[in-house]
């Protein structure tokens, strides 16, 4: 029974602030708006001129804490969106509910984890991943939201850990992998995402040859039977993880 009551009151209060508020005339929404989430907490509150949103909307998760801060201006709206457990999860802004421009993306730590640049919603530029003393761990092309250039990764001391280059998407031609001390110990070609013609590892010097490996459009070319021992790495390209961001889109 109290719990009838309770749902009760709640739709009450809604019903009494929709005469108060959440206007709306010949020319769309005008003054302060509030919606609701399935069970009676604030989802957003802001406000509108002419349905058009103007100043600071602040969302809520149904949890009641908050989900995302946006200040509507001229030039676009600024985003804060947060983690459920509190702290800054991505700061940038939107152009006609398009992500534009620097986006920079924080972990539950409040380190920052990763930056993108934006053009009408879609990836450009570098793309940046970071270590939580700040340093580069990569950086990627982009162009249009395919990986377009250059890929390298970097030991957290700043050397090299690999470098590579896309084209439209897919990884082609030569790519360098690098120890821990920086020197060449893997270098090959890709086509089409898979490795393709010989591939070279390296002694410690990162000069003597220790071996060379033939592939043609991902699967080892052996010399003879003998050699027919398959391991599964060698059967498919190498799969170097990266970070790909939970896309963060204008709340609704």
């Amino acid at each position: 029974m109290k719990n009838v009551f309770v749902v009760i009151i709640v739709l009450f209060s809604q019903a009494v602030f929709s005469q108060e508020g959440n206007k709306t005339d010949a020319k769309g929404k005008q003054g302060e708006w509030k919606k609701y989430h399935e069970n009676g907490a604030l989802r957003y509150v802001g406000s509108f001129k002419n349905d058009q949103p103007i100043g600071e909307f602040t969302y809520y998760y149904n949890t009641g804490k908050i989900q995302s801060k946006m200040t509507h201006t001229k030039n676009g709206s600024y985003s804060i969106t947060y983690h459920k457990e509190g702290g800054p999860k991505a700061v940038g802004k939107f152009v006609n509910q398009k992500k534009d421009s620097t986006w920079v993306y924080y972990d539950l730590d409040g380190y920052k984890i990763a930056s993108d640049y934006y053009v009408k919603g879609l990836r450009n530029r570098i793309s940046k991943t970071f270590y939580q003393s700040g340093k580069v761990a990569e950086e990627k092309e982009y162009k249009d939201d395919f990986e377009q250039g250059s890929w390298n990764k970097y030991w957290e001391d700043g050397k090299k850990k690999m470098t590579a280059t896309y084209e439209k998407g897919a990884l082609e031609g030569k790519a360098v992998y690098y120890n821990s001390l920086g020197v060449r110990s893997i270098s090959g070609y890709y086509y089409h995402s898979l490795r393709n013609g010989i591939w070279v590892y390296f002694e410690d010097d990162g000069k003597a040859v220790k071996k060379k490996e033939e592939y043609n459009n991902g699967k080892k070319v052996y010399k003879n039977e003998d050699d027919k021992y398959i391991k599964p790495e060698d059967q498919e390209p190498i799969n170097e993880d990266f970070l790909n961001p939970e896309s963060f889109g204008m709340p609704r």
